[in-house]
């Protein structure tokens, strides 16, 4: 009837639109029939009323065919359409069956319905009342019907009758149920004619006088027998019922019909509600809200039962409207019943599944919990009964998109609740004022106290359910929402607050009223906790928000929460600022997650309810007989979903949970998370880690922002860190370490509170979790409370407790060990045995912190320097940590070391050679060659120089004297595989050997460094050079590893001409690096002999470009200006390069030494080991030993068993004999070899005109002088080498000019080198010299070894430079000649040597004496020239010397000349001369013995002046001091109290304990008893108080005798006589004062 209404308000006639407009529409229709369905429901009405008012029935007839081929060719389409789909259906064919079922599809048909409605309007529009009115008259008057037809009203009858021809016309039967496109209107008798227009429709919907117009009034019902009986008795007389109804008229039949339907509705009286009142109305809609609709399906009206949702849900509105109509109930009211019921159902939905278990803290005791709503709502038994109220809803509120009625309706709830809990709370308020009430009258009157909770929950179920399907927008409720939380500022106050609390922790308070303070703070804070709690459950917002976000959606309840507090968001949504908008929304969340621990479980359930079908792949593929009631776009995520799909929607989630600390209540939502993205990760084939594109920023954004910082949020355990660890384990070392550091930031424990500036901290952004701020902050004083306490003997216990507070948070732990052992490096070896009980994932943090110290700073502060001030000597700081990272690679290797040698490597490419010092302790301690290193050259000995010249196990025997560390050899194999792994180690050697000139010429910074530290830092480049190549190049594991290091090698070195041109290297540094390669491409077929593999005749790929080939002889061409190659030979050039030590010199007496005394060792453990008598010494000596460490008895028993770690020693041992002798017999093989070779090659190795004099000049530039200062074993080679040469008696190779050469370049070079490099040519000056000497005093090697070799022969240039005869060009020189020419040479060392003593200059002067100091025992010989450096030295070793380190080495230096000249090494000293020097030594030591003696004299008479001074009463009175070791009056002897102090007093002046006095050696200040002692003459037995042992009772007389003669004794060997000897050898502690008066 409204839809009526609104029809005919909106259409008024007349209208007026011309004839040409129809014609226009008639072609619309003709040739665009698809467009029916839409343009004849609006051209009906308007054609028809077109037709009606022209007063033409041709007109109407033409418009009405118009329109019924419109409607035929409609339906055609329509029935093809239906029969297609009945045919693939397979229905009934049976022809009444189906033309029952077209007629009941047509009546919903809206083309259909818009055709009737059209007509039933125009019917109305026609003006019938003057025609019914007419007719009433005339018939009244007892005219007939037909004669009311006149002429005068035929016009006014036209308009009626042209919509009585169209109604006719549309209900005329045509056979359109055929596939017959033409159509023809004869065959009406067809049996698929149907009209178009169903005439039930038009029955139904016209007027009763347009349905008697157009003849469509159903037939009245023929007569029963009963009226033919009535009819029979009364003669047809009476006017009867049955007669009437005989005689009735369609029409009259449909009149009674119609007044007896309304007697029925209005006048008839029924058991009940006369009037119609609505409470019938809602008395019937409330039982079917309850009961009706969960009986089932509904009944049509062809009898048929639907029990579909849809069919259901439309006949369950179709009786609610009935309902509405018939009791002419309020919609609103019935919306609000419906609400009502909806809040029902929902909530015994929840109730029926309160016993099921829940994960949510919520869930389980709150039907508001996530899990007892989403689980009850995703496993509903029967969900028509929702989905059937949700329809009716939603039609009521009349299809509203934003539920403008439901909203005010909820809102009046949500009013009305809160203002019956004020007024509850006010009458509660006003009695408790009073003070009339009792506790009786209390619990009685229930009614009137106020409400432990205002608002019910289902109230907030069934808002949040309506608002996820879109029946009502929340933000709509705010308005009715009287929310008392103020959210925001109750976060910013909880923040504050906790950063107060935060600031406290580990202050320790003494005071105690502080501490009651405390406790009643404390006790505030749990009441304000309380509270808060309350609020929030009765906060509407809350209640809302979580129930929402129980529906499964994110986005919409945390933007409902963010604009109901977050006053921010309003303005964020008006300018569209969508970064401002998610800030508000994440504050909002996070503040709400902080503050309730409720809301904070169901963010988890909600993460937890996401991920559950990804956690249970393949789990759970059974179809479950329950449905949802939930929105689809709220279910889990698929199986297949993709990582980064999954980390995009948790990203948010995720970080508040981790922001607001909650997570701690869900450990296994973190452990399926972590597993989730464990499987996620896959790896690719034969990769361990995944490649950088599969991690996008989404997924980088949850580990950093949740899984990483998570972790210190739980208890410290190893679990969490395990399942961490096997997720990041497969991440690049560079995501981690960036995961790491955004764990860090912006500082650890409180350093991120001292950060924060106030605004921060109340405005509430904190740039870290205060939960993760807590847990960094107790982690450390647990680690500190440890590492204070922790020792050698607990280490294990205490190392446990240790490395389990750092489970959680490694980051501090670590941060702070590494802080002592910058400080205490004692503790390094104790802190990596305490790493054991740590786990895989603290190490590789503790990988990362190393990282960071090293870099000097704390990740954004300025770098710390490395060196002290002045550069010479590495800071403690540095110093630690480089040994303590070789400490942890070896002991644990599987740590990842890319990180820190890629650091390195960036630091070297910058020039910095501060962190050389860890590279070099890397490869000694984790790679296990620390034989390869020396501190420096000159400290290396004769020894350790004759190992170098073995092989490798040789080298390790003799490199620490016997002493072989233990070696890792894991931690060795991983370290060369992670240098061999993208090229890194062969670019440190490239970085480091260009880093040498950076060192030299352009040093980074500002102002100029002393040249010492320029050499220190050129020399410790040099060394690790050196280091490093000869581990990258080690080729002994390759049977364990079963790899090629040196083919590994050889694929990353560029070659020989590269290394030269592109990288800039020198000729002897770049033949340095290329010599494993070249060495092994010469020895290739002798090596494999000698391993067994004599098969292998081909050469390997990988060594052909290191080969000897003609390419090679010409990439040397361009190692040496070209003019080089007139004096030089590529065959000498080339030997020289590439042969090492190794090739030609075979230490045999240091192999015959070495492998003696390991088999003395192997003897010494076979017999401890078989025990006995023989071995009874020496287990005594291990007993003796073991005690003397202070080892217990225990520990001494086990000193002398022999034990496992004997039995792998003795393994050893004899796996090293025999090595030796292996690897002795093959360097004898070699060098054999080698001297053949170069026996072959003596033709080529020198040029036939090198007689001349240039070849030892261009030999000496090219070749000895740029390798022999490279290293040890270089220097060493080179003059081996030259003796090679020698010995073959090779032509042209004049021995005396190269020397001639070396003293040359030897004493220039003096001025211009480093410690190392003085160290190299002392070695190499030392070997040549020792030669020289032969020469020069031996006769006999003289002859046998240099006349009449080629080597002895001069050109004709230096002979005559010399004033040598011809004789020397062709026969050689004389031995006199020799004499002259050795002169010269010692002259010319002795001259540099003294100018560099008395240059100003550091280096000049260091380099000399490291030089000196090394040939000492065979330079010099000649007295002059000795005599001259020592009197050079005196300067140096003078107190007045600024240099310290120069006035030792003198003194040493001086030491060994004076005892080389004493043991006859000045061999041309004249004896008169020696014994003159004697005989003046021996007066000057009886000289100073006199003076010795006399001054012990002086102070002993001294000491009895003074004593008798103080120990003869006087003014002093009586001396306490006689008194000591008397008997006191308890019985005890002076100084037996056990409260005295039992250690001595402390030196009289600290800061400076050494004292020179005018007469006598330095002695230190000693103590009071010892300074008594010497006042009293030392030898004298007097009463002396030496401070007691309580442990040893009270101190006798007798005891204090003896101590005072073992003091004597000690003074003076020779019972009171002091000799000389003695006196120089008293030490400092045995100091004197100097000889004063008896007056002072």
């Amino acid at each position: 009837q409204q839809c009526r209404y609104q029809l005919y308000k909106n259409v008024n006639p007349p209208y007026r639109i011309v004839l040409p407009t129809i014609h226009h529409h008639q072609m619309n229709l003709s040739k665009h029939g698809g467009s029916l369905s839409s343009d004849a429901s609006r051209m009906a009405p308007v054609m028809m009323i077109i037709c009606c008012h022209h007063h033409q029935t041709s007109r109407s007839k033409e418009a009405g065919g118009v329109l019924s081929d419109s409607i035929e060719w409609y339906l055609r389409q329509w029935w093809s359409q239906q029969h297609q789909n009945n045919t693939s259906d397979g229905g009934d064919n049976n022809d009444n069956h189906v033309s029952a079922k077209v007629q009941k599809q047509l009546k919903d048909d809206p083309v259909i319905c818009a055709v009737v409605e059209s007509l039933w309007l125009v019917g109305c529009l026609l003006d019938t009342e003057e025609v019914s009115t007419t007719a009433q008259v005339k018939k009244g008057e007892g005219l007939s019907a037909d004669a009311t037809n006149s002429d005068g009203d035929k016009t006014s009858k036209v308009p009626y009758q042209c919509l009585v021809n169209i109604i006719k016309d549309l209900t005329s039967s045509r056979n359109w149920m055929t596939d017959n496109k033409d159509g023809d209107d004869a065959m009406e008798t067809d049996e698929n004619s149907q009209p178009l227009i169903p005439i039930a429709s038009l029955q139904t919907t016209l007027e009763l006088s347009l349905l008697q117009a157009a003849n469509l009034l159903p037939n009245p019902p023929p007569t029963t027998a009963k009226a033919k009986a009535m009819k029979a008795r009364t003669g047809g007389k009476a006017g009867g019922a049955a007669a009437a109804v005989a005689d009735d008229t369609p029409v009259d039949f449909v009149h009674k019909k119609l007044k007896k339907m309304n007697t029925d509705m209005y006048y008839r009286q029924h058991k009940f509600n006369l009037l119609a009142e609505e409470s019938e109305g809602y008395a019937k809609l409330l039982s079917f809200f309850v009961v009706g609709i969960c009986e089932g399906g509904t009944v049509g009206k062809d009898g048929e039962e639907d029990d579909g949702e849809d069919s259901s849900s439309k006949e369950a509105r179709k009786y609610v409207r009935e309902l509405i109509g018939a009791f002419d109930l309020d919609p609103n009211r019935v919306l609000d019943l419906a609400l009502d019921a909806l809040e029902w159902e929902l909530n015994e939905i929840i109730t029926s599944q309160q016993t099921k278990k829940s994960s949510s803290k919520g869930g389980a005791n709150e039907e508001l919990g996530f899990d007892a709503i989403n689980k009850a709502f995703l496993n509903v038994q029967s969900p028509k009964v929702v989905n059937t109220l949700l329809a009716i809803i939603r039609e009521l509120d009349g299809n509203s998109s934003s539920g403008r009625a439901i909203a005010h309706l909820l809102g009046f709830k949500y009013r009305s609740y809160n203002n019956r809990a004020a007024k509850l709370a006010a009458v509660a308020a006003e009695k408790g004022k009073d003070g009339k009430d009792t506790s009786d009258k209390a619990g009685s009157d229930k009614s009137t106290s106020a409400p432990a909770r205002i608002y019910p929950r289902s109230l907030f179920i069934s808002t949040a359910f309506l608002s996820a399907h879109g029946l009502v927008d929340p933000h709509n409720l705010l308005p009715h929402l009287n929310s008392t939380l103020n959210l925001i500022d109750t976060y910013k106050t909880h923040t504050t607050t906790t950063i107060n609390r935060l600031k406290k922790l580990g202050v320790v308070s003494l005071n105690s009223s502080k501490a009651d303070k405390k406790d009643a703070k404390d006790d505030a804070a749990d009441n304000e906790s309380a509270d808060r709690d309350a609020a929030f459950r009765n906060d509407p917002i809350i209640g809302v928000f979580r129930a929402y976000l129980a529906m499964g959606d994110w986005d919409k309840p945390v933007a409902f929460l963010a604009h109901a507090t977050v006053p921010e968001f309003d303005s964020a949504v008006k300018d569209s600022d969508g970064d401002k908008m998610f800030s508000a929304m994440e504050l909002a969340v996070l503040a709400a997650c902080s503050l309730s621990e409720s809301v904070g479980a169901d963010v988890c359930a909600w993460v937890s309810t996401m991920i559950k079908n990804v956690y249970n792949e393949g789990g759970n593929n059974g179809k479950s007989s329950r449905a949802s009631i939930l929105p689809l776009l709220n279910s889990p995520f698929p199986t297949e979903t993709p990582l980064s799909e999954i980390s995009s929607v948790l990203r948010g989630p995720l970080s508040t949970l981790a922001a607001s600390g909650v997570i701690r209540l869900a450990q296994p939502l973190y452990i399926k998370l972590c597993q989730i993205y464990n499987k996620k990760l896959t790896l690719a084939e034969n990769k361990v880690e995944v490649e950088l594109k599969c991690i996008d920023d989404n997924i980088m954004s949850v580990l950093s922002t949740f899984m990483v910082p998570s972790l210190s949020l739980f208890p410290s355990d190893t679990l969490l860190p395990k399942e961490l660890w096997s997720l990041l384990k497969k991440l690049p070392y560079t995501l981690r370490y960036n995961l790491y550091s955004a764990w860090r930031k912006p500082g650890l424990e409180k350093g991120t509170l001292r950060s924060m500036l106030p605004k921060d901290i109340k405005s509430g952004k904190i740039p870290k979790p205060l939960g993760i701020i807590e847990s960094e902050i107790e982690t450390g004083i647990a680690a500190r409370y440890v590492l204070k306490r922790i020792s050698k003997e607990n280490i294990k216990d205490m190392g446990r407790q240790l490395s389990k507070t750092s489970h959680n948070n490694p980051l501090v732990v670590f941060t702070d060990i590494l802080a002592k052992i910058e400080s205490y490096d004692n503790l390094i070896l104790m802190m990596v045995d305490t790493f054991q009980f740590a786990t895989e994932l603290s190490l590789d943090v503790m990988g990362y912190c190393l990282l960071l110290s090293l870099g000097g700073s704390d990740g954004g502060g300025q770098r710390r320097s490395g060196t002290k001030m002045g550069g010479l000597n590495t800071e403690q700081w540095l110093a630690s940590l480089e040994t303590f990272t070789g400490a942890f690679y070896k002991k644990f290797p599987d740590v990842e070391l890319r990180g820190i040698l890629i650091y390195l490597t960036a630091r070297f490419r910058d020039g910095e050679s501060s962190e050389l010092g860890v590279l070099r302790s890397l490869i000694k301690t984790a790679g296990g060659y620390g034989f390869v290193d020396y501190d420096s050259t000159a400290s290396l000995s004769e020894l350790q120089l004759d190992g170098r010249c073995g092989s490798r196990l040789l080298k390790r025997e003799t490199s620490s004297f016997g002493v072989v560390d233990n070696i890792n050899r894991k931690a060795s194999q991983h370290l060369r595989a992670v240098l061999q792994g993208g090229d890194l180690g062969v670019m440190m050697i490239l970085l480091l050997s260009q880093m040498r000139l950076k060192i030299l010429y352009t040093k980074a910074g500002s102002g100029t460094e002393h040249v010492k530290v320029i050499g220190n830092t050129y020399d410790d480049c040099e060394a690790v050079l050196c280091l490093l190549l000869e581990f990258l190049s080690d080729s002994s594991d390759d049977q364990v590893t079963g790899s090629s290091t040196k083919e590994k090698f050889a694929a990353s070195m560029p070659s020989l001409e590269d290394l030269h041109t592109k990288y800039g290297l020198d000729t002897a540094v770049a033949w340095m690096l290329c010599r494993p390669l070249i060495r092994k491409s010469m020895f290739f077929k002798d090596d494999n002999k000698l391993a067994g593999n004599a098969s292998q005749k081909v050469m390997p790929a990988f060594l052909e470009r290191f080969a000897a080939s003609p390419d090679m002889t010409k990439s040397c061409e361009k190692l040496l200006p070209q003019g080089a190659w007139k004096n030089i030979t590529q065959a000498m050039f080339q030997a020289f390069y590439s042969l090492s030590i190794y090739d030609i010199l075979c230490p045999e007496e240091r192999y015959n030494i070495e492998i003696g005394r390991l088999k003395k060792e192997v003897e010494r453990l076979i017999i401890l080991q078989k025990g006995g008598d023989a071995a009874r010494g020496q287990m005594s000596a291990l007993a003796a030993a073991a005690a003397a460490a202070g080892a217990s008895a225990n520990e001494v028993r086990l000193a002398t068993t022999f034990t496992l770690v004997h039995r792998e020693e003795l393994d050893r041992l004899k796996r090293n004999v025999d090595q030796l002798n292996k690897d002795f017999q093959r360097q004898q093989k070699r060098c054999k070899f080698v001297t053949s070779m170069l026996e072959s090659q003596k033709e080529d190795l020198i040029r036939s005109g090198g007689s001349d004099g240039t070849f030892a000049s261009a030999f000496m530039t090219f070749c000895v002088y740029p390798r022999c200062f490279l290293s040890p074993e270089d220097s060493l080679f080179c003059a081996q080498f030259i003796k090679v040469l020698h010995r073959m008696r090779l032509p042209g190779f004049s021995t005396i000019e190269i020397i001639d050469n070396i003293v040359n370049a030897a004493t220039g070079s003096l001025y211009s080198m480093t410690e190392d490099e003085a160290g190299n040519l002392a070695i190499f000056f030392h070997e040549i010299w020792k030669s020289v000497n032969s020469w020069r005093y031996d006769n006999d090697a003289f002859s046998t070894e240099l006349k009449g070799s080629p080597g002895s022969k001069l050109s004709k240039a230096y002979a005559e430079a010399n004033s040598i005869g011809d004789h020397s060009t062709t026969d050689g020189i004389t031995h006199d000649d020799f004499k002259s020419i050795y002169t010269q040479w010692h002259n010319k060392i002795g001259v540099s040597s003294i100018g560099c003593f008395t240059s100003s200059e550091y280096m000049h002067t260091r380099a000399a004496l490291i030089v000196l100091s090394r040939i000492v025992l065979v330079y010099p010989t000649q007295p002059k020239v000795g005599d001259k450096i020592l009197k050079s030295l005196s300067s140096l070793q003078s107190d007045d010397n600024p240099r310290p380190d120069i006035r030792a080495t003198a003194q040493g230096y001086y030491s060994q000349l004076t005892k080389a000249r004493d043991e006859g090494m000045w061999k041309e000293e004249n004896i008169a001369v020696t014994r003159a020097r004697q005989e003046k030594e021996k007066a000057k030591a009886e000289e100073r013995k006199k003076n010795l003696a006399l001054q012990h004299e002086n102070m002993k008479k001294e000491s009895e002046a003074i004593t008798r001074e103080i120990g003869d009463g006087g003014r002093y009175g009586r001396d306490r001091r006689d008194d000591r070791g008397r008997p006191d009056d308890r019985g005890r002897a002076w100084g037996a109290e056990p409260r005295a102090h039992q250690q001595r007093a402390p030196p009289m002046n600290v800061s400076a304990p050494v004292f020179t006095p005018k007469v006598g050696a330095q002695r230190e200040l000693g103590f009071a008893d010892r300074r008594e002692h010497d006042r009293r003459g030392g030898g004298q037995e007097r009463d002396v108080y030496v401070p007691p042992n309580r442990r040893d009772g009270p101190v006798t007389r007798r005891q204090e005798e003896g101590r005072g003669e073992r003091r004597k004794r000690s003074r003076s060997p020779d019972h009171g006589d002091d000799s000389e000897h003695q006196q120089s050898k008293r030490t400092r502690g045995e100091w004197a004062p100097p000889r004063r008066s008896a007056r002072r």
